[in-house]
């Protein structure tokens, strides 16, 4: 005899729920999570509906580990909307604040899809577009592969990111005419014109994985295989990816460099900013 996954009484011979359980258990989610978004929206304190909430969870059948993917996915929605016009300001940034103190999961398990460093970017950007002095926001731990000079200001640092560099292949696409000499056996040149139109085509070259820091002045990467530094001064172009961003060095021989595993949104906004600084 199975027992239901939510109530967890007998449901029956190869049943593991009941349906009217489990329709309890989407409705009190649904009802939940449009608690949340109405406060997120309304800047409007979780607390006053702490008790309507509990009922609700208890009434459902909501277990803790639902409840903080809940709360996470809400949070990141949350955020992902604020930051719709560009910037989160001091009424959402408090207004996130509270939904932390009031959901009571840690830090570190709200932010496993790093919706919470947004928010903390979003304050750089927006300390940078004002034109305020930089300081350091974020604390590092583990290996730290880089050295900085004294008089730069640590912005962010990535991990796990990937750096590919635009190499070019050339090909050569045609045939020739003529007729074959044999030469030794098995082994034959063709004589005649060579009619053939050289193509060149761009492929990426993956050349390491290791860590970004991004300081006020500078853009470094460093991994076991290779490292570099770009100034933003001699950067002339930043194009943003999903993934990542690409970055376009002065210089005549330069080619594109690609970062797959930053945030681009936010590179893309620190660097442009700092550039003209």
């Amino acid at each position: 005899m199975g027992l239901c996954k939510y109530c967890h009484k007998e449901a029956g011979l190869f049943h593991s729920k009941h349906s009217g359980c489990e329709d309890k258990f989407n409705k009190g989610k649904k009802q939940i999570a449009t608690i949340v978004q109405n406060c997120f929206y309304l800047k409007e304190d979780f607390f006053l509906h702490k008790v309507h909430i509990d009922n609700i969870i208890s009434d459902s059948f909501i277990d803790k580990d639902t409840m903080i993917d809940l709360y996470r996915n809400l949070l990141n929605e949350a955020i992902n909307n604020y930051l719709n016009d560009g910037i989160i300001d001091k009424n959402e940034e408090y207004c996130i604040a509270r939904f932390i103190q009031f959901t009571n999961i840690p830090t570190n398990i709200l932010n496993s899809n790093h919706s919470i460093d947004k928010v903390v970017q979003s304050r750089i950007i927006q300390d940078i577009l004002q034109g305020k002095p930089m300081k350091q926001q974020i604390s590092i731990t583990g290996n730290f592969p880089f050295i900085i000079s004294k008089n730069e200001t640590i912005v962010w640092l990535f991990r796990n990111v990937t750096m590919q560099e635009q190499k070019v292949k050339r090909e050569y696409v045609g045939r020739s005419n003529g007729f074959n000499i044999k030469i030794v056996k098995g082994i034959y040149y063709r004589t005649g014109s060579f009619k053939g139109t050289p193509i060149e085509k761009n492929y990426l070259q993956q050349v390491g994985t290791g860590s970004v820091c991004m300081t006020d002045r500078n853009f470094y990467f460093s991994s076991p295989m290779k490292s570099v530094k770009i100034p933003y001064n001699k950067i002339l172009s930043i194009e943003s990816y999903s993934n990542g961003i690409g970055i376009q060095k002065d210089g005549v021989n330069s080619k594109p460099i690609f970062f797959e595993g930053v945030d681009s949104w936010f590179c893309y906004n620190v660097i442009s900013n700092l550039k003209l600084n």
